[in-house]
């Protein structure tokens, strides 16, 4: 429920008159300033701490040259999977395929996989089967896992950010290696055989790489720097200083009306000085 700005009494919905029932103020005009002080106090506050966010993300991304390079390395790996990834010979239950395998071919093959095929593939032979699915099955959360990383670095540099990125630096290593060690010591089955070929390589390759920079850039510790804020012309820290001091809230207004007084006064002094300098370069 609402209540009058000036007596503090608690408004019904049939008290839609602009004058209080209680105490016959205005409830519209009464003290409108000071309220309209206090929102835009709220909304400077509110805006400090969006503030911060931002400056975490910046220096996340871009706060040094490491940092930069990481954007790209968190992504590149993905570039080593449009390259052999295996080479592969597959028949029943699967669709019969024979030859070199990267992610183009994975595509091209996904409408014609049928999740039955590898249900099939562990009833014929229980180990390969399911060391094939799991090889599958790594290779796909690993794809997942990588584009989780690359957003998970606009938080780096979050309370955070550490520990979340080095756990997932971890899972991707070791779902990639597993997916690559699964598939090559699949045993001597009838549905599928071949060899890891140079895409899969390049890929662990990325990814330790890509781990291998993330420790680097958190080495660096990256200096967070944050845009200066205001609450009512008074440095934010100062402001909340003065309010975790018990300074009364006139006293806190008080001050805010005397600093925006002194930076008007200053801004119209720097006008003023632009305006003589023009002034002087046309009549000289």
């Amino acid at each position: 429920m609402a209540e009058c700005p000036k007596c503090k009494e608690h408004l019904r919905l049939v008290d839609w008159k602009p004058n209080c029932p209680h105490c016959g103020a205005n409830i519209v005009v009464y003290d409108l300033q000071e309220r309209l002080m206090q929102e835009a106090d709220a909304a400077e506050v509110q805006y400090y701490h969006f503030q911060k966010k931002v400056d975490r993300l910046k220096a996340s991304f871009i706060g040094s040259k490491l940092s930069i390079v990481r954007i790209f390395t968190s992504l590149i790996p993905i570039a080593a999977l449009f390259l052999p990834i295996v080479k592969i010979n597959l028949s029943a239950p699967f669709e019969p395929y024979s030859g070199n395998m990267g992610v183009l071919d994975i595509y091209n093959l996904f409408d014609k996989l049928d999740i039955g095929a590898f249900l099939t593939a562990i009833e014929m032979n229980s180990a390969a089967g399911l060391m094939f699915t799991l090889s599958v099955a790594g290779l796909l959360l690993s794809v997942v896992v990588m584009l989780l990383h690359f957003l998970c670095n606009m938080l780096a540099c979050s309370p955070k950010g550490k520990i979340r990125n080095y756990t997932l630096d971890i899972i991707f290593i070791v779902l990639v290696a597993a997916s690559m060690g699964l598939f090559a010591f699949i045993p001597e089955n009838p549905f599928v055989s071949g060899s890891l070929g140079i895409g899969a390589f390049l890929y662990l390759a990325l990814v330790i790489l890509n781990f291998i920079i993330d420790i680097l850039v958190f080495r660096e510790n990256i200096e967070i720097k944050h845009a200066q804020c205001y609450v009512g012309g008074i440095p934010i820290e100062e402001y909340f200083e003065m309010c975790e001091s018990g300074m009364s809230p006139e006293d806190l207004r008080a001050e805010m009306y005397k600093r925006l007084t002194a930076i008007q006064r200053e801004q119209e002094e720097k006008l003023a000085e632009k305006n003589k300098a023009k002034e002087e370069d046309t009549n000289g």
